[in-house]
């Protein structure tokens, strides 16, 4: 593959892993009246996020793709607040950034469709758009944003 979808590739990988440490570490440490809820809605979003990872690093893989260790290292965020509202929207954050990449990803697989592994790899970005819109979907309305 070209150094445009390894760059893509790259991007994705990076963006969903970071989003599901940040919300699995929203999980685990969020507090304050709503705690339990929040703790499961944070589980929900990390475990959504989770089972998306496999099907995309297997397309890619497909396509000779390899990723790089320093996609699963995390974000490299100190988090030093707790409350369920401000670990929302830092998910939040990380949801919209990952919806941007899968985005531009799919503009790129769709521009190349007549490579069927793109088809197969378009397909699967915009089955994982829909997850991370629905946890967007569901992180927003908690939050009443």
């Amino acid at each position: 593959m070209n150094e445009e979808f390894v760059v893509y590739a790259n991007k994705v990988v990076k963006y969903l892993n970071d989003a599901i440490i940040v919300s699995r570490l929203a999980h685990w440490n969020c507090r304050g009246p709503n705690f339990y809820e929040a703790h499961l809605m944070f589980e929900r979003v990390y475990n959504d996020l989770s089972e998306e990872t496999d099907g995309i690093v297997e397309q890619l893989r497909a396509c000779g793709f390899s990723p790089d260790f320093e996609n699963f290292s995390g974000p490299g965020i100190t988090m030093d607040f707790f409350d369920a509202n401000s670990l929302v929207e830092l998910t939040t954050d990380y949801l919209m950034a990952l919806s941007g990449v899968i985005a531009v990803f799919y503009n790129f697989c769709e521009e190349h469709s007549t490579d069927p592994r793109l088809v197969a790899i378009g397909n699967q970005m915009q089955a994982t758009s829909s997850v991370v819109l629905n946890d967007l979907y569901l992180l927003q309305a908690w939050a009443g944003f």
